[in-house]
């Protein structure tokens, strides 16, 4: 009968074993160990990040003039980038006939309110234009390259926007006004001696928009729905009385965007302009090629995140011939390369 003390006498030195290895404020047995302050790594089996840590709105494809997308919803932010634009052809404004390059810098910003976005945007050109043409004569030699710096157009929005299934469906309404404080200016000799200061054409643009996107795991989409409505004062060139027809697009946007880790994400954004009214005719300026507008773009981009800075590199590409009128229409030209730092809030 020597099992039963062989037994104990195991039991008894495996307990002394496991006292000895244990710290001294070992939790008893089957205690739920405390909370503690460390970080949990929201990884997947494959150590991959599966969501945006609640961060999904940094994570949304860029804005970029030509109009910006609208998001469904925007961290309070500050921004600075700096763009290249070419415009192929002039001839959408009057008695004008060349080509244009633009460097644009930028400074804005959006400021997050419960529910609401406002935002705001001041810029800044250095236009390059090659101009052999004027009111149909011919330019000088010392007018035809000319370049100008200027303040360009200022841009003011706000937005509102609702969770509808937490950040997978997110849908609201946005309303955003351009107004035209661009000081852009060049000066031509005409033939007869004159000097004509051209001044571009301006318009006020209005853009009321549905917003709807969301987020899902690593997975961002925006689609924008609206109107815009170009409506500018009449100006003169010369002599010439230059009547402004107000124009009206629907405009729709449609992104995606995909981050497989949090320091790197890439988007796409699709963008069509359809105008909506057809311009009558004016005595002595040609306006049909302000009918029948269809502009199409597309601007993929990269972003790169680091703590609370984010940058982006995007390129926007005209599809159609729309868009070498749409282009110049709206100040943006029909291709664009643009590089942005972004500044996050919280």
């Amino acid at each position: 009968m020597i099992a039963v003390p062989l037994f104990v006498a195991y039991a008894a030195a495996a307990r002394a074993a496991d006292e000895e290895a244990a710290p001294e404020d070992a939790p008893p047995e089957g205690a739920v160990p405390a909370a503690t302050n460390a970080p949990v790594e929201d990884t997947d089996a494959g150590g991959n990040i599966p969501d945006f840590g609640g961060d999904a709105a940094r994570y949304y494809p860029p804005p970029v003039d030509g109009p910006a997308l609208r998001l469904p919803e925007s961290p309070t932010r500050l921004y600075a980038d700096g763009s290249y634009a070419v415009a192929d052809d002039l001839t959408a404004l009057p008695y004008i006939v060349g080509s244009a390059e633009n460097y644009r810098a930028a400074l804005g910003g959006a400021w997050r309110w419960r529910r609401f976005t406002f935002d705001g945007q001041l810029l800044f050109n250095r236009t390059k234009i090659d101009v052999p043409m004027v009111l149909n004569m011919q330019t000088s030699m010392e007018d035809q390259k000319q370049t100008a710096l200027s303040l360009g157009d200022t841009t003011l929005g706000a937005t509102w926007t609702e969770r509808l299934a937490g950040e997978a469906l997110i849908a609201g309404l946005a309303l955003r006004g351009r107004l035209a404080t661009h000081t852009t200016r060049f000066d031509f000799h005409l033939a007869d001696g004159s000097l004509a200061a051209f001044v571009i054409p301006y318009y006020f643009h209005i853009e009321p928009t549905l917003v709807v996107g969301g987020a899902l795991g690593r997975f961002t989409y925006v689609m924008n729905q609206g109107a815009i409505a170009l409506v500018g004062p009449d100006g003169n060139f010369d002599e010439q009385h230059i009547t402004v027809p107000s124009i009206y697009f629907w405009d729709a946007h449609y992104a995606i965007g995909w981050a497989p880790w949090r320091f790197l994400g890439a988007s796409v954004e699709l963008a069509t302009m359809i105008q909506l009214n057809r311009i009558a005719s004016i005595e002595g300026q040609d306006v049909t090629k302000f009918n029948d507008i269809r502009a199409v773009w597309v601007a993929p981009a990269l972003q790169f995140h680091a703590g609370t800075w984010r940058f982006d590199a995007i390129a926007r590409l005209g599809l159609s011939r729309g868009q070498v009128v749409y282009g110049v229409l709206e100040y943006v030209g029909t291709h664009s390369l643009t590089a942005r730092a972004t500044k996050y809030f919280d």
